[in-house]
C-alpha cells in the first residue's frame, strides 16, 4: 500500500491522495502501474481491487481521510452491484471511485450502464479511464458523464501530435458542460506537467509527486480543495423508445422510408467527419432493411467514429469490421422504429421514426418522424437503445 499526492498541476498544491497498491519495489511490478497491468492480463483486476479495499479500511487509511480526500479506484466489475451494500461506510473524505472502461462498456452495454445507475444511487463516483490509450475511450464521454477523467501516462508523452487535439477539443467541452475533474496519470517531470495542462488536465499524479508508504512522510503542504462529485446531469434514461422520447416534445412530421434513407446519411456524414470522439447508434427494425450497400456504408462510418452499433430482428450478435450488431426482440416496441442517433462532444443529433406499416413499395413506406439535435434528449435515446443489449 501507498500514497500518491494528487496535486494541482498549476501550482502543485496537495489537492487528495490516492490510495494504490504495488508490488515488491524492485521488481517487475514493483510500480503500482506496473501491477494493475500484470492484474489485467492475468484476469487478477478484481482480486487486486478486493486487497486495495481491504487497505482503505486499514487504519492509516482511515486516519488521512479524516483530513485530506483519499481516492479508492477500482473496476466498476470488481464489486458485484449486491455487494455494494455490504461495503463498510467509509471515513469522512475517503471517495470510492468506480472506474469504467471502454471495453467493458462496449461488451456489456446494459450491464454496465445499470451498474453505473446503481453505484450513483448509492453517492459513489464514477470515473472513466483508457482516455489516450483506448481509441474508444473518448466517445464514451457524453455516455457515461464521469465524474472524473483519468488520461493515461502513454498520453503525455505524445500531446503535441494531431490526434491529442481531438482529445483535447473533446476533454474541453465534456469539463466545461459538466465540471467533470480531469486527473493525469504520468506527470513524471515538469514537461509532462505542461503537456497535461495543454490536453485540459487539471490534476496529476507521477514521480514528480512521489508516493509514500506513511501519510506522515506527505509534506506538511497547504491543502485545496479537490472538487465535489457527482458533476453528472443527465436524469435516469427512461424506457421509452428513441421516437416516444423525442415526440413528446414536438411535433412529429410524415415522410417516406426513401426520405429518411437520405437524412439518415446526412447524419452518417456528420458523425465520420467528426471523428473518433463519436457514437453513432442505429435501429433498422430487421435484418432484411440492413441492406448490403447500409452495411458497407456502415463499415466505413465505424472506422472513423469511435463506436457504431446496429440493431434490428434477425441481426446476429456480432462485430463485424468494426460494426457492432445486436439482435432486437421481435416483442420490443422499437422494432417500429428507424433511428439514426449521433452523440459526440460538439454534436449531438437524433432522427427517430415510427412505421405506419401501410402497404405499398418498401421505400415509398410511410413513417411519422422526429428530429432533434437537444443533446440531453440524444443520450437519452442512446441510452434507451444501448440499455435493451446485454
Amino acid at each position: 500500500m501507498q500514497f500518491a499526492p494528487v496535486r494541482r498541476l498549476s501550482d502543485g498544491a496537495l489537492a487528495a491522495v490516492e490510495l494504490q497498491v504495488r508490488g515488491l519495489a524492485g521488481s517487475a511490478m514493483g510500480t503500482a502501474e506496473s501491477l494493475r497491468r500484470a492484474a489485467r492480463l492475468m484476469q487478477q483486476k478484481a482480486s487486486l481491487d478486493k486487497q486495495k479495499l481491504a487497505f482503505a479500511d486499514s487504519p492509516q487509511a482511515a486516519e488521512l481521510a479524516e483530513i485530506l480526500p483519499v481516492l479508492v479506484t477500482v473496476d466498476m466489475d470488481s464489486v458485484p452491484e449486491h455487494e455494494l451494500d455490504l461495503l463498510p461506510t467509509p471515513p469522512a473524505l475517503q471517495r470510492l471511485v468506480f472506474s469504467v472502461s471502454p471495453a467493458q462498456l462496449l461488451s456489456r452495454p446494459h450491464e454496465m450502464l445499470g451498474a453505473v445507475k446503481a453505484a450513483r444511487g448509492r453517492g459513489q463516483v464514477i470515473c472513466i479511464d483508457g482516455i489516450g490509450v483506448d481509441p474508444h475511450a473518448i466517445s464514451m464521454l457524453p455516455l457515461i458523464e464521469p465524474d472524473v477523467i483519468i488520461t493515461g501516462p502513454e498520453l503525455l508523452s505524445v500531446a503535441t501530435e494531431p490526434d491529442m487535439a481531438e482529445i483535447a477539443h473533446a476533454l474541453a467541452a465534456h469539463v466545461e458542460r459538466s465540471n467533470a475533474v480531469v486527473v493525469a496519470e504520468g506527470v513524471d517531470d515538469d514537461r509532462r506537467r505542461a503537456a497535461a495542462l495543454t490536453i485540459g488536465a487539471g490534476y496529476g499524479t507521477g514521480r514528480l509527486y512521489p508516493a509514500v508508504a506513511n501519510p506522515s512522510e506527505l509534506p506538511a503542504d497547504e491543502i485545496v480543495a479537490f472538487p465535489d462529485a457527482p458533476v453528472w446531469s443527465s436524469p435516469a434514461p427512461s424506457a421509452d423508445t428513441p421516437y416516444r422520447l423525442a415526440a413528446g416534445l414536438q411535433e412529429p412530421r410524415r415522410g417516406t422510408k426513401r426520405l429518411l434513407v437520405e437524412m439518415s446519411k446526412s447524419l452518417e456524414a456528420q458523425a465520420a467527419s467528426a471523428g473518433q470522439a463519436m457514437i453513432v447508434v442505429g435501429t433498422f427494425q430487421h435484418a432484411r432493411h440492413f441492406t448490403d450497400t447500409t452495411a458497407r456504408r456502415w463499415h466505413d462510418l465505424a472506422d472513423a467514429t469511435g463506436f457504431a452499433g446496429v440493431y434490428g430482428v434477425g441481426l446476429s450478435h456480432m462485430v463485424d469490421g468494426n460494426v457492432r450488431h445486436a439482435p432486437l426482440d421481435a416483442a420490443d416496441d422499437l422494432v417500429n422504429e428507424w433511428t439514426v442517433a449521433v452523440l459526440g462532444p460538439h454534436f449531438a443529433a437524433l432522427l427517430s421514426a415510427r412505421d405506419l406499416h401501410d402497404a405499398g413499395p418498401d421505400l415509398d413506406r410511410s413513417f411519422d418522424f422526429v428530429q432533434s439535435f437537444d443533446r440531453l434528449t440524444v443520450t437519452q435515446a442512446v441510452h434507451s437503445v444501448l440499455t435493451r443489449f446485454s
